[in-house]
């Protein structure tokens, strides 16, 4: 069941009306992209990143990463660059872009390169479009040298400016679509939480039992390619991108129950910790420290308040009982079509709180002979405060 919302629940729907429910929202994407150019003083935009490509057009491609590109001039409809041999699986999309399609060669089409053919029909969409000698904005982060020399050549009169930063900031609120996304992929991953609740055990493998984890997510939903469980114990359970591996669960350990999943492209973080014998003093002294530190971080997540504030009042609030390096950082971050995306919680963090930021707090506490605690939660920053998206208990132990 996925809340909604108003506070009610209902089961996950995984089929295509969620597409043309989550793009009736697009115009007013768009708008704010306007905007923004506007700002930048941007004629033309071509996005070439695919998350952002279907933050604009609604285009999610679920399989391997092929090129495709989106270009924004406004007063225009998007055109949604893709191959032309996924053009008639962009039929089943709810697609608010006009399609232009593009033949690769055989070595673009298996290199998943961005070739010739791609820098051509943008070259030439802008020129259709009359954007030839503009200020165009790009990804510059995603764009290679020889891609950018490429374009220079092919539009000399034209203006270049990054708009990665610009982009990334107009995605930080999310919309009442983006936010039913992620609230159908954390039921999904609660229901990750709950298996492994049922079946690890000690004797068994974390490998294994992810393996078991992820089915079952699967079986409800999950996107496989935003799919990830992780029963970790020991040392490596505090690295942020470690694999299970085949060593047996113990039940001297702390296991570590982390669950990342996907729905419509949008992503969510749910994590717990258990023991799977008695823990030692040490250890429950540890959990409750992380539990702690994520109550802590609740009562100060609201809009207006900079992160950097947050993360200070955060580190002073938790006291001495361990030391300060004991967390590991960033505490959180926001969350959306990618699993990790600024603004990070640290005390570095520059930017304020806005309402209908979503975030994963994951505090992580890790010390050298105790052991890996870990809990994450899915924030919605409300309107004088945060709500808690995840149903789930924090007290497992």
């Amino acid at each position: 069941m996925a809340r909604s919302l108003n506070g009610s629940f209902r089961s996950i729907d995984t089929s295509s009306n969620r597409d043309a429910h989550k793009m009736q929202f697009t115009p007013q994407r768009l708008e704010k992209v306007y905007k923004s150019m506007r700002r930048e003083e941007l004629d033309a935009l071509v996005i070439t990143r695919r998350q952002d490509v279907q933050y604009l057009t609604g285009y999610q491609y679920r399989g391997a990463s092929v090129p495709l590109a989106c270009v924004i001039t406004e007063g225009n409809q998007p055109q949604l660059l893709i191959p032309d041999l996924q053009e008639p699986m962009s039929s089943r999309e709810s697609i608010m872009a006009k399609i232009r399609p593009y033949t690769e060669s055989p070595i673009e089409g298996w290199s998943l390169t961005r070739g010739a053919a791609f820098w051509d029909q943008i070259t030439g969409l802008l020129r259709e479009l009359g954007q030839t000698g503009g200020m165009i904005g790009l990804q510059h982060y995603w764009l290679s040298v020889r891609e950018f020399e490429m374009l220079k050549f092919a539009l000399p009169d034209a203006g270049f400016k990054d708009f990665s930063k610009a982009l990334w900031e107009l995605r930080f609120i999310k919309d009442a679509a983006e936010i039913d996304a992620i609230l159908q992929a954390i039921a999904i991953g609660e229901i990750g939480i709950r298996t492994a609740l049922e079946i690890v055990a000690t004797g068994k493998s974390g490998e294994e039992t992810s393996l078991e984890i992820e089915s079952a997510m699967r079986g409800v939903g999950g996107q496989l390619h935003g799919i990830r469980a992780t029963v970790l114990s020991g040392e490596h359970a505090r690295l942020p991108f470690v694999n299970p591996n085949s060593e047996r669960i113990t039940g001297d350990d702390l296991v570590v129950l982390d669950m990342t999943v996907s729905h419509q492209g949008y992503f969510c973080e749910v994590a717990r910790t258990i023991h799977l014998g008695r823990p030692t003093n040490k250890q429950r002294k540890l959990y409750e420290y992380v539990v702690n530190a994520t109550r802590v971080m609740e009562k100060q997540l609201r809009p207006k308040i900079s992160i950097k504030d947050v993360a200070d009042k955060i580190m002073k609030k938790l006291g001495r009982s361990f030391p300060s390096d004991t967390l590991v950082q960033p505490f959180g971050n926001s969350i959306g079509l990618d699993l990790y995306e600024p603004p990070y919680l640290t005390p570095q963090g520059q930017y304020s709180l806005k309402e209908n930021m979503v975030f994963s707090i994951h505090p992580t506490g890790y010390v050298d002979g105790i052991g890996t605690a870990k809990i994450a939660d899915m924030i919605l920053i409300s309107s004088d405060g945060c709500e808690n998206l995840t149903t789930l208990a924090r007290e497992t132990m």
